[in-house]
C-alpha cells in the first residue's frame, strides 16, 4: 500500500474469449492440488491462448515459478514475440524480481521497435528504484504521439523519482503540475500525501489524502491513507471511521482489515 500507481501501465495479453479457452482453463485449475500438473504442461497439447490464460491464474495465485515455466515455454517458440516478452517481465515485476523484469521489458521494447506500455512500466520501476534514468526515459515518453494521453502518468513517475531520491520540493512541484492539469487524477493526490506523510508532516498529509476523497468518494486509497494520518495525530475514532470506509470500497485492503483488528474493531 506504500505507493499507488493505477497509472495506465497494466496492459493485458491474456484477454480469452474463445470457448475452448475458457472451459479448459476452467478444467486445469479444477483443484487446488494441480501443481504438478501445472508445471508439466510443456508440449503442444493446449493452445498459446490457453497457455497464456493459465499463466494468468497462476499469476493470481502467486504461483510466479510455476507461471514463469509456463511463459518460457511459450518463448521456447518464439523468442523474439514482444508479448510474451512482456508478459515474463509482467510476471518477475510481480515477483518482485524488478533487475530482471527491466531486462525483459527492454527487450520487448526491442522487439517490438515501440512498445509504450512496456516503456511504461521500465519507466515506473526506474521511479520505484530512485534511478536516476527515470526522468530521461520519462522526458523521451513526454516527446511521443500519446505524451497527451499519457500526461500525468508520466509526470507522476519523474514525482514518485524525486520523493524517492528525497527530493520533496521537487516532487511536490510536479504533483500539484498534475492536480492543476487534471484535477481528478487521484493518484497525484496520494502520491502528495505520501511526500509530506513521509517527513512526518501529518497534518499537511492529511489535508491532501482528505481532498482526494472530495474529488472521489469511492477512492479507498483516500481513506485509508487518511486513517493511517489520522493515527499518527492520535484520531483514533476517526481513523476506525475510515478504515472501515476504506475496507468496505476495497475488501482486498488486508491492511486496513488488520488494523481495525488492531485496534479492536475486528
Amino acid at each position: 500500500m506504500k505507493t499507488i500507481v493505477a497509472i495506465c501501465l497494466f496492459f493485458l495479453f491474456f484477454s480469452c474469449t474463445n470457448q475452448q479457452v475458457t472451459d479448459k482453463t476452467a478444467t486445469f485449475f479444477d483443484s487446488s492440488s494441480n501443481a504438478q500438473k501445472e508445471s508439466s504442461v510443456t508440449d503442444s497439447t493446449i493452445t498459446d491462448s490457453v497457455r497464456e490464460t493459465m499463466i494468468e491464474q497462476l499469476v493470481l495465485r502467486k504461483k510466479y515459478n510455476i507461471a514463469l515455466s509456463q511463459v518460457n515455454v511459450l518463448l521456447k517458440k518464439d523468442s523474439t514475440n514482444p508479448g510474451w516478452l512482456f508478459i515474463k517481465a509482467d510476471v518477475l515485476e510481480k515477483a518482485a524480481d524488478t533487475s530482471t523484469a527491466i531486462q525483459f521489458y527492454k527487450k520487448a521494447i526491442e522487439a517490438a521497435g515501440v512498445f509504450l506500455n512496456a516503456e511504461m512500466r521500465v519507466a515506473h520501476l526506474y521511479a520505484q528504484t530512485g534511478n536516476v534514468k527515470t526522468i530521461k526515459l520519462c522526458d523521451d515518453l513526454l516527446k511521443t504521439e500519446d505524451a497527451v494521453r499519457m500526461r500525468s502518468d508520466i509526470l507522476l513517475m519523474k514525482g514518485i523519482y524525486y520523493a524517492k531520491t528525497l527530493n520533496y520540493s521537487k516532487a511536490i512541484t510536479l504533483y500539484d503540475q498534475i492536480i492543476q492539469e487534471d484535477y481528478s487524477y487521484v493518484d497525484a493526490y496520494i502520491e502528495k500525501g505520501l511526500t509530506y506523510y513521509d517527513q512526518s508532516k501529518f497534518t499537511e498529509a492529511h489535508k491532501v489524502f482528505f481532498k482526494s476523497t472530495e474529488v472521489s468518494n469511492t477512492f479507498a486509497d483516500g481513506y485509508f491513507w487518511m486513517a493511517k494520518t489520522e493515527e499518527k495525530i492520535n484520531k483514533k475514532e476517526d481513523a476506525i471511521n475510515n478504515y472501515k470506509r476504506a475496507l468496505a470500497l476495497d475488501q482486498k485492503n488486508e491492511e486496513a482489515r488488520d488494523a481495525l483488528k488492531r485496534l479492536g474493531v475486528l
